[in-house]
């Protein structure tokens, strides 16, 4: 698969005649003999295609800016206005001049100020690297703390299930036996509403 190339040339000095400031061509072949177009056949799934040169080859599109005298209303011609002029509206919306005016920002200071530009951007990154790594080294924390407590009262609800099946299986073979809920509530020490309760569970 071969990708497709375009050429944009950017020209400061004047070329041919014309009135636009932006054109574009492509390759189209032409018959010497014959005056036919020439269509290039490629593969497609099993099946023979034609396509013009155009699709294939080159595009080029050169823009003259010398010849822009507009006001700036696309995203184009703002981006002419810059080629010409080097003026960025503080408010463009064209994609990549916002950015371009940043660059222009920084490469138009001078060394000094550059240098302290470059050491306030690392100490800002650096800073939001500990507070990123402090904020996982509190999640992990709180995770494993989590954890910890979670098991501790798995643990201490397992026991405390364990007792009360052991008084329920206790209070069931006393009956069992014969005792009066009365007489078991004396042995156990518990009383005879608990002792229901703990039956009914």
């Amino acid at each position: 698969e071969v990708k497709k190339v375009y050429s944009i040339s950017i020209l400061y000095f004047d070329i041919g005649v014309g009135a636009d400031y932006l054109y574009h061509g492509c390759s189209h072949f032409i018959g010497v003999h014959t005056g036919d177009e020439l269509l290039i056949r490629s593969k497609d799934r099993d099946a023979i295609v034609s396509r013009p040169p155009s699709e294939i080859f080159p595009e080029y599109i050169i823009i003259r800016v010398n010849e822009f005298d507009k006001v700036a209303v696309t995203p184009l011609e703002e981006w002419m206005r810059y080629l010409k002029d080097g003026v960025i509206s503080a408010d463009t919306k064209a994609p990549g001049l916002g950015e371009a005016r940043e660059r222009l920002q920084y490469y138009s200071m001078s060394a000094q100020e550059r240098h302290a530009y470059d050491e306030h951007l690392n100490a800002v990154m650096i800073q939001n690297d500990v507070l990123r790594t402090a904020r996982e080294e509190g999640q992990m924390e709180g995770r494993a703390e989590g954890r910890a407590v979670g098991r501790a009262e798995g643990r201490a609800e397992g026991r405390a299930e364990g007792r009360a099946e052991g008084k329920k299986d206790l209070i069931e073979r006393m009956m069992g036996k014969g005792l009066s809920l009365t007489q078991v509530s004396e042995l156990t020490g518990l009383t005879e509403e608990e002792i229901e309760t703990i039956q009914k569970n």
